[in-house]
């Protein structure tokens, strides 16, 4: 059987790799997390205090998704609407639960969509489904009326910010036993946006499971990117969306957070699957990015300026390798990217194994004329025997001062 044809759209989606997630809005101003409403359960009109404080005084929407970009990300997705119901776009009189209406008196979107298109960023839109605000929602007998109201939306946002490269859509999962008329809702996406990625999130329960055929991509919500249950016949891409701590929104009791490191393998971990990383950070109130999240977010960056273009070109290759190391192919070249590396004396303080260590690939591979780490340079040897597809060679240890987490050659095809 022949592999199913990538569609272009996938195929961009796949090479942008790594996205920064933007969950923001009145819960911001609670920092208790962006399910705050529904688990704190305050009463409707204090939660509205909220909207009355909502000012989006940090927000800069430039510095923002300069910041994403230089940290190595290709593509930003903001949360335009969450759960609450409260919009960061003009509803245009849908209702004035809105940024325009608060105190920020801004089209936010318009800020953020302005600043992708400068920064030459990809733009993706979430918008939640589910909305405990709306008074259709979980009214008898108001069903259509609120998917009107949904779809409605949804044209706005694809309609008045230019080009958009996706729709993230999340909460079908919440009312199972609706009839959610996907079939309309993506409609209106593919008749204003059609090059667009339709995302509608699985959720943890359901890692991989993609339940309807116009849907692009199978979700991995803080799971491996591992499996994907689609139809035949055609190709699905993956993505991962990661929170740095154990709230999406901000939450300044939250002190789990993830390092730099962690971040690092995820990714990796990521690419390996041919998987794209969607990480997440809930800004502050006034809607800037909080400064360890925004510290840690930079220092991934700088290792993937290590790694040459494999990170964005590389695609999962047929090989095998030991432990979690693992090969992409692309830019006419293969990647492999080495775990668990000592550090050149260091040995008291490394956190990889003894030794250096030879690093077999068994597979199909080209012959292959040169072996270097991407991040120095130095050449390394190694040894091929083509007929029984096996390649060796010595991964030298991380230079003193040095530890990369994980580390990348290039292997470099004859000519």
């Amino acid at each position: 059987m022949n592999a199913p044809e990538i569609p272009a759209r996938l195929q961009r989606f796949e090479s942008l790799a790594y996205g920064l997630f933007l969950h923001w809005g009145l819960y911001s101003c609670a920092e208790r997390g962006e399910w705050y409403w529904q688990h704190r359960k305050p009463a409707r009109a204090d939660y509205l205090k909220l909207f009355d404080r909502f000012d989006a005084r940090d927000f800069d929407a430039c510095a923002l998704v300069r910041q994403a970009k230089a940290a190595g990300m290709r593509y930003v997705c903001l949360t335009t609407r969450h759960h609450e119901g409260f919009s960061l776009f003009d509803t245009c009189g849908l209702n004035t639960f809105d940024a325009p209406h608060s105190p920020a008196k801004r089209d936010l979107v318009r800020e953020f969509s302005d600043a992708c298109d400068a920064e030459g960023m990809g733009k993706f839109f979430y918008h939640t489904t589910i909305d405990w605000w709306h008074a259709d929602f979980d009214a008898p007998g108001r069903w259509d009326d609120y998917l009107k109201y949904l779809n409605d939306s949804i044209e706005i946002l694809a309609t008045r910010y230019g080009r958009v490269d996706g729709f993230w859509f999340d909460g079908n999962w919440w009312r199972k036993d609706r009839d959610w008329k996907e079939d309309a809702l993506y409609a209106v996406v593919r008749k204003h946006q059609p090059d667009a990625i339709i995302v509608n999130n699985s959720s943890t329960g359901a890692l991989g499971r993609v339940a309807h055929p116009m849907v692009d991509i199978a979700t991995f919500e803080q799971g491996a990117p591992k499996t994907v249950a689609a139809g035949a016949g055609r190709y699905l891409a993956r993505e991962r969306c990661e929170t740095f701590n154990s709230h999406w929104g901000a939450s300044n009791r939250d002190f789990s957070m993830k390092s730099p490191a962690e971040v690092i393998r995820i990714l990796a971990e990521c690419r390996r699957y041919g998987a794209n990383l969607l990480m997440n950070v809930g800004p502050t109130p006034g809607g800037a990015l909080p400064a360890y999240e925004a510290a840690s977010l930079a220092l991934v960056g700088r290792w993937i300026e290590t790694c040459g273009q494999s990170i964005y070109d590389g695609r999962p290759a047929p090989v095998l390798c030991r432990r979690e190391d693992f090969v992409l192919q692309g830019g006419g070249a293969y990647h492999y990217f080495a775990h668990d590396l000592e550090i050149t004396d260091n040995v008291h303080l490394h956190h990889g194994e003894p030794g250096r260590g030879l690093r077999t690939i068994q597979g199909a591979l080209p012959r292959i004329a040169r072996v270097t780490w991407t991040d120095n340079g130095e050449e390394l040897v190694f040894t091929q025997d083509v007929a029984r597809g096996v390649l060796t060679f010595d991964a030298t240890a991380h230079p003193y001062g040095e530890q990369r987490v994980v580390r990348v050659a290039r292997l470099e095809l004859v000519s």
